[in-house]
């Protein structure tokens, strides 16, 4: 089974697209986990007609938090909830191709890998269409050197994967509590103890971009928060005995994307 984890957040216009792409998939043995991040729309009241409106109340179920905790808290709540022997993550405004699920759980199995990953497609308002890729290595057992590759050239596309969820647990892999970086910090935790992984080049994932959207509001307290994401990273590099190993790729990672990036992004909102 697949668990399928969507954060639902003020996604009104949005979400029956987002619907619709999931309840479509080829891959029948799926759960949908809605986690409600108390948003102030009429999101969940459409979901809720939308679960009885195809009767899927049997594998559909809505998580309801307890306040606004954000999108990281949400996913966390989601993984805790998951059954599956999988959990992907997908964001309320965007959608995914009907065979995304099948083509990643099939390589995911053909290589006994903890992460199994496509491409995504980021769509703009102005119709315009981008392919994102992730950074590509070897199918199968990750090896040092590749995956001081994966450290030092990853993105957070980690809404194009398959994750083995008791890997996961097993590694106390989640979310930090933290409103930016908590997306690539999440990556960076996977990339550094992930044993084996399966990729493949075909864009399954739209990201539909939305200059609006939280992810794309920059200012003095996000660069803060992201610092605070990537502390946590090094913390659990720490913890796992591999920061002798990786240390030059992990302080990499915290001053380009913690440091860096935060600085470039609020020079470009002011500007």
């Amino acid at each position: 089974m697949i668990s399928i984890i969507v954060p639902v957040y003020r996604a009104e216009k949005y979400i029956v697209r987002c619907l619709d792409s999931l309840r479509t998939q080829t891959f029948s043995d799926i759960e949908v986990l809605l986690v409600d991040d108390q948003g102030g729309d009429n999101s969940i009241v459409i979901i809720q007609q939308y679960i009885q409106s195809y009767h899927l109340d049997k594998t559909w179920r809505i998580i309801t938090m307890p306040t606004n905790s954000g999108p990281a808290a949400a996913r966390n709540a989601g993984i805790h909830e998951a059954i599956g022997k999988y959990v992907a993550f997908v964001d309320c405004d965007d959608w995914v191709e009907p065979c995304m699920m099948t083509s990643l759980y099939e390589q995911a199995e053909q290589n006994n890998a903890d992460i199994s990953s496509s491409a995504a497609i980021l769509d703009y308002p102005d119709g315009t269409h981008r392919l994102m890729e992730n950074p590509k290595v070897t199918n199968g057992e990750i090896a040092i050197e590749d995956r001081k590759f994966l450290l030092m050239h990853y993105v957070s596309n980690f809404t194009t994967m398959l994750f083995r969820r008791d890997w996961l647990q097993e590694n106390e892999i989640y979310f930090p509590d933290s409103h930016s970086g908590e997306d690539s910090c999440f990556m960076g935790e996977c990339y550094l103890v992930a044993r084996r992984i399966a990729q493949c080049e075909t864009p399954f994932y739209h990201y539909m971009i939305y200059t609006q959207s939280i992810s794309h509001r920059r200012g003095v307290r996000r660069g803060k928060q992201a610092r605070i994401a990537f502390h946590t990273l090094l913390e659990f590099a720490c913890k796992k005995g591999l920061m002798p190993v990786y240390w030059m790729q992990l302080y990499c990672i915290y001053i380009k994307k913690g440091i860096l990036t935060p600085i470039r992004d609020y020079l470009k909102s002011i500007l």
